[in-house]
């Protein structure tokens, strides 16, 4: 009876060691133009042990039919089991196959991996195989033919090792509960290795570590990216089709210019020094002098009073995954779905990091938690982060609660970082994203009685020493910190409006400041990127959603922030929470509102579809 145990792993691990010792060498060789470094020893092996991980994903769905025919015939074996896994292992090879060469020959022409969007070169065979010639079609499906056959002969041999004559049916009734158990066991085991035992879903982004594209593609094993596409289909091409293009045009063009002078200089240098604090949450509600709470953010009050504080800025949307493209690339969220979770379109979005890396900048992000939830990896490689720091290069002795290790420690890891570039006399742009005051909101501070603003005081208070800490050093002089919230504070029996919720605070800081200042124009958190690029002379006419708020064609002032399907438009004559599923306003009706609204998003969905 223990034969299918064995049996089954003995399959889990053939079809990892086939990935890793065929799939791997074949798509690196094959796509070794690609690199843009040397190869070395080490590179190897970390491709290797960070694809590992989705490579048992795959194996462990490859797995799960062998383990269930393997039960039954164990206790029912009455039955031919090597014709029912041969033609099992017949479909799964070629399939394998084809995903295999497909991923390791287009890669050369795409630079991304294999997804769903193949299927629609599919329909049209023609046109896919138009661009080839007909020796290249019979050596790329001979070698499909091959590599098929190959994993074909290893399942088999892998089934005939332990079915190799006809199990007797169980002596006695106990064996029954046993071997179901022990199956449900076995596949309970597998199914955690396909989600993982994170708070998130394992998503490609867990296999993603290096700032070289293709090492990270070389690692990520292309039948579970092909399958998790799958998943995520194109949600933009076509929404939200209100207007005929040039009535669209007409509306949405005034709305965002990108060129224009600032009327106001903030910075007294256009090359500072920059620390990005991403605040978990940060809605103004925990922040006094913006109408919130009294006794909460008590140094962000106190430092709002030294440094430039924009008073009406509203976040982009309402979760981190749609914060940080907000901020990062001054891109607008989307209510239906999130840009970050099509690794493809990533690179082709604007980029701050990016943009400032061409200015001699050395790009860092750090978080405290996972950086693969939500792909944040992902997202900060591909928008020019040179290196990401995350809990995994911290000891597992650091301060920690269950989303990763408290924002006090990791205050002072990035006070240590900023003193060693400063004596090395870099400049440097720090992505910081912060984690303290999410839910369940446990921190090692006990200054409120309720322990959602407690958190939020705690992440106030390690901000306010960091920033005091820094003043008395050489790296104030330059310095710039910018302190934004990704979202408001999202809890859904939270009794504010939305539009109060998706108000939050935006302060800059630090030597670089030219003057105290508060600026009460409306604003987005998109805004951000252009404002900060025009301080520094820099072009951002690549920004297409993001204003420089100060400068002189500013002449609009108004906000939009995204929810799931909805959107709110704010202006000087009030503002619109418009349904797109009921397709009307639930909160302040207005047809001008709404009309720019869904201009916004035709527009966006449609320069979606197209990056």
């Amino acid at each position: 009876m223990w034969e299918f145990i064995i049996f089954t792993v003995t399959y889990f691990l053939y079809a990892t060691l086939f990935f890793c010792i065929l799939q791997k060498p074949l798509f690196g060789w094959y796509n070794r133009r690609s690199n843009t470094q040397p190869l070395t020893p080490t590179d190897i092996r970390d491709i290797y042990s960070h694809g590992i991980v989705s490579d048992f994903i795959i194996a462990s769905y490859l797995t799960a039919i062998p383990l269930l025919t393997a039960t039954i015939y164990t206790l029912f074996p009455h039955f031919n089991i090597h014709t029912i896994l041969g033609i099992y292992n017949g479909v799964i090879s070629l399939a394998i196959a084809l995903i295999v060469v497909s991923d390791t020959i287009l890669y050369g022409f795409w630079q991304y991996k294999l997804e769903s969007s193949v299927f629609v070169y599919l329909k049209s065979p023609k046109g896919a195989f138009a661009s080839v010639s007909a020796l290249y079609l019979v050596a790329a499906f001979s070698i499909v033919f091959l590599v098929a056959g190959i994993f074909f002969l290893g399942a088999t041999l892998v089934c005939g090792l332990f079915f190799k004559n006809t199990l007797a049916a169980p002596g006695v009734w106990w064996i029954y509960p046993l071997v179901i158990l022990i199956f449900l066991v076995m596949l309970a085991g597998l199914f955690i290795i396909t989600r993982g035992l994170k708070i998130r879903p394992n998503n490609p982004s867990v296999v993603y570590y290096s700032k070289n594209p293709f090492y990270n593609h070389w690692a990520l094993n292309p039948a579970y990216n092909l399958i998790y596409s799958l998943t995520t289909r194109d949600e933009f091409k076509g929404k939200f089709r209100h207007f005929e293009p040039e009535e669209c045009e007409k509306i949405f063009a005034p709305l965002f210019p990108t060129t224009g002078t600032p009327r106001q200089r903030i910075l007294n240098t256009t090359r500072p020094n920059i620390l990005l604090v991403i605040w978990e949450s940060l809605g103004a509600e925990f922040v006094e002098s913006l109408g919130g709470k009294q006794d909460v953010a008590v140094n962000v009050d106190r430092l709002a009073a030294e440094g430039v504080m924009f008073t009406r800025c509203t976040a982009g949307s309402f979760r981190t995954d749609r914060g940080l493209v907000c901020l990062l690339s001054g891109y607008l969220g989307q209510p239906t779905t999130s840009v970050i979770r099509y690794t493809r379109k990533l690179p082709n979005l604007p980029a701050l990091p990016r943009l400032l890396k061409k200015e001699g900048y050395e790009t860092t992000a750090v978080h405290g938690g996972d950086l693969s939830i939500m792909h944040k990896s992902d997202y900060y490689l591909a928008s020019g982060h040179d290196r990401l720091v995350s809990q995994k290069d911290f000891p597992s002795s650091a301060p920690a609660c269950k989303w990763g290790i408290h924002d006090g420690y990791m205050f002072d890891r990035i006070y240590d970082d900023i003193m060693e570039k400063t004596r090395e006399g870099k400049r440097w742009f720090t992505t910081f994203q912060t984690l303290s005051s999410h839910e369940p909101f446990t921190v090692p501070y006990n200054r409120l009685p309720d322990e959602v603003a407690n958190s939020f005081a705690y992440t106030d208070h390690c901000f306010g020493e960091f920033v005091d800490k820094l003043r008395d050093t050489p790296a104030w002089k330059d310095l710039l910190i910018i302190c934004v919230a990704d979202h408001g504070f999202n809890v859904s029996h939270h009794p504010e409006s939305r539009s109060r919720y998706a108000h939050i605070p935006l302060l800059m800081l630090g030597g670089a400041v030219t003057a105290p200042a508060h600026f009460d124009c409306i604003m987005s958190q998109t805004d951000m990127a252009a404002t900060l690029l025009a301080q520094m002379d820099i072009r951002h006419d690549e920004f297409i959603y993001s204003r420089d708020v100060l400068a002189d064609t500013y002449k609009y002032p108004f906000s939009f922030h995204t929810y799931n399907n909805g959107f709110l438009f704010t202006d000087a004559t009030g503002v619109t929470n418009f349904d797109n599923v009921a397709d009307t306003a639930v909160e302040g009706a207005d047809n001008e509102r709404e009309r720019k609204g869904k201009a916004i998003l035709q527009k966006l969905y449609e320069d979606l579809s197209n990056r």
